[in-house]
């Protein structure tokens, strides 16, 4: 994995049918976007704590994932977050089914990355 600061962080917010497990989801997701042939990039995902959302309808969660993209020595593709969208949902319908939808996030305010990062690496230790 490449050093963080040379990463990118996104947010992927995924609806999907209720009975679905947030990790299958965040292991399919992330082989997908290291398996990409065309654009090759690896990715870090967590599930993000207290982001499962009620269902909109009956049948369906909105789940969160806090990712780390990281591109190696290339620099990051112009319009990221609809790269990463498409491989995205195409990865998760083919898998799990048409009703699958995600939108992904790229843009963070800095209080987000702050929150965020410590889904993704817990919190950061304090000297005594």
């Amino acid at each position: 994995m490449a050093e963080a600061s040379d990463a990118v962080m996104a947010v992927v917010h995924v609806t999907a049918p209720a009975h679905l497990d947030p990790h299958a989801i965040a292991a399919e997701l992330t082989r997908a976007i290291n398996g990409n042939a065309k654009r090759p990039m690896t990715a870090e995902l967590s599930v993000a704590r207290d982001v499962r959302t009620p269902p909109r309808r009956r049948d369906r969660y909105r789940h969160g994932f806090v990712a780390l993209l990281s591109f190696g020595d290339q620099e990051p593709p112009d319009e990221l977050d609809r790269r990463v969208r498409k491989i995205a949902c195409k990865a998760l319908r083919r898998r799990f089914g048409h009703k699958m939808a995600a939108e992904v996030r790229t843009e963070l305010t800095t209080a987000e990355i702050a929150a965020f990062w410590c889904s993704m690496r817990g919190t950061p230790r304090r000297p005594a």
